[in-house]
């Protein structure tokens, strides 16, 4: 890589685009966090049983035809 960093090295402004890209990831991470904590506990449980659910319908189907 001391290639590309002698020619980043060369652009004027570059460390700007470094902090961009840092505060950026930072804020989708925050956000994403965020929202995940929000989600409500009955949503949670909803997706945890769905999943049983999906499998039972699955084997209940294969078993059917055998």
């Amino acid at each position: 890589m001391n290639f590309a960093g002698d020619v980043l090295q060369n652009v004027d402004g570059i460390k700007y685009f470094y902090i961009a890209g840092i505060l950026i990831f930072m804020a989708l991470f925050v956000i994403i966090l965020y929202r995940t904590i929000r989600i409500p506990r009955k949503d949670l449980e909803d997706f945890k049983t769905s999943i049983f659910e999906n499998d039972e319908l699955k084997t209940k189907k294969t078993n059917h035809k055998s």
